[in-house]
């Protein structure tokens, strides 16, 4: 059960770290995850890692978004996918 909590903790560290210094949480999370788990396991909590880490941005960073880019660059991004 320490180790949970432990691993938790850490991996809220590498995604604070990983937002305040963007340039990602998997730099931090990675190395960190696979001290607990097997590689495919790390692989797989990365994935939802990154997702939770992303909807969690747009929430507390919503005020910031620039309606025009989204509209210039993320909506044809996404059509050319």
């Amino acid at each position: 059960m320490d180790n949970v909590i432990l691993f938790i903790v850490l991996a809220l560290l590498a995604e604070i770290l990983g937002t305040i210094g963007g340039f990602g949480s998997s730099v931090f999370f990675v190395p960190i995850a696979s001290l607990f788990l097997d590689f495919q396991s790390v692989l797989g909590i990365t994935a939802i890692f990154h997702v939770s880490s992303n909807i969690t941005k747009i929430v507390f960073f919503k005020h910031g978004f620039d309606k025009g880019l989204i509209l210039k660059v993320g909506i044809p991004a996404l059509v050319l996918l």
